[in-house]
């Protein structure tokens, strides 16, 4: 059966705020390090601060959070039931179990999608009656109307009512709530559009120039590589630790060819940011997709193996699969089959695996 697509985080733009919250125990804020995309050094932080008191509710709520980000989606369900059971009273407890749901309905059968989008919209409910302008509960709503069939209560018109709401609650999130439904419509244009005025609502934040910069880079039907260049070198001025600007540069490079510039690129970003390798797996992406340079992709799909991948970046069974691809073009048929079975061991759920290894070894 298919599964029941109500996913709030698909394609380039990732509509999740980050709720205020106290600072960690090391001082850096587990919002802030989850914003910049250290999602390693934010679940660090939370279990420390869980660790001196397991019934931290805010603790509960960062790690359901972190879970999600790292593919741990029951975990996360887990983790934001007990942060709204040791608080009932937060808004944003009840939002971040809501986005939970939503994103298990995502991955779930067709039945248990319905379940747990039932219990989203409880949620929903419980969290906009504590505070009716929650911004991330507001986009976990307004994605569910966009998604969801009309029969469990889709409704596209809703969900533009609903953009129009974060816009007056918050600008910069309600240009990038116009983005996200413009882009599930296809409209460039629009887009575009509404990404550059998140852009000037807010020239300081990074995820709204980021969001620019890949839509030039990815998202766009006709690629513009010199504004995605433009705009990535933008953000990585607001925030050099964050490895998302650094990989639409890899992007770009390695799209154009420009290899000494790509080369450069990847040492700075890691220099930068050395706990998200992101930007090796993204080179390795486009040279094995434009054919350009197999030697060097995989060289950097090697090194993106080296380490632990950061949350809501590709894994490891993702990184093997892709360098089993890259065996296959070469004709390295031994090498592609090993990369598959390792990457089914990671996850014996990622069928992309599964359905090439199958094919190998009958062909």
């Amino acid at each position: 059966m298919g599964s029941f697509r109500i996913c709030i985080a698909a394609g380039f733009l990732c509509l999740c705020a980050a709720a205020t919250s106290l600072p960690a125990p090391n001082n850096e804020s587990v919002d802030a390090l989850i914003e910049s995309g250290h999602w390693k050094r934010a679940r660090q932080a939370a279990e420390v601060r869980l660790k001196a008191n397991p019934n931290d509710a805010q603790a509960h709520a960062w790690l359901s959070k972190i879970k999600s980000g790292f593919g741990d989606l029951e975990g996360s369900i887990d983790e934001a039931e007990r942060a709204v059971a040791l608080n009932p009273n937060s808004a944003a407890f009840h939002g971040q179990l809501a986005e939970a749901c939503a994103l298990m309905a995502d991955r779930s059968s067709v039945l248990k999608g319905l379940l747990y989008a039932r219990r989203m919209k409880k949620e929903i409910s419980a969290a906009l009656a504590l505070d009716p302008n929650h911004v991330d509960t507001l986009l976990v709503e307004m994605m569910y109307a966009w998604k969801a069939p009309a029969m469990a209560g889709g409704d596209r018109d809703r969900a533009w009512q609903i953009a129009a709401h974060i816009g007056r609650v918050s600008p910069v999130w309600g240009y990038l709530a116009r983005a996200r439904l413009a882009q599930e419509e296809g409209n460039d244009k629009e887009v575009e559009t509404a990404l550059r005025k998140a852009v000037e609502a807010d020239p300081s934040f990074y995820r709204a120039r980021l969001a620019l910069a890949r839509f030039y880079c990815c998202s766009a039907q006709q690629k513009r590589y010199a504004l995605a260049e433009q705009v990535a070198r933008e953000a990585i001025t607001l925030d050099p630790s964050n490895a998302g600007g650094w990989e639409i540069l890899a992007r770009v490079y390695a799209a154009q060819g420009r290899g000494a510039e790509l080369n450069d690129a990847l040492a700075r970003a890691e220099s930068a940011a050395p706990d998200d390798l992101t930007p090796y797996y993204a080179a390795a992406s486009v040279l094995f997709e434009t054919g350009r340079d197999f030697a060097h992709a995989e060289q950097y799909l090697w090194r993106y193996l080296g380490q632990q991948v950061e949350g809501r970046e590709p894994s490891y069974a993702e990184a093997c699969w892709l360098l089993a691809e890259l065996f296959e073009h070469e004709g390295r048929k031994s090498d592609a089959v090993r990369e598959l079975r390792a990457a089914i061991h990671l996850d014996p759920s990622f069928e992309p695996a599964r359905r090439d290894l199958y094919r190998l070894r009958h062909s």
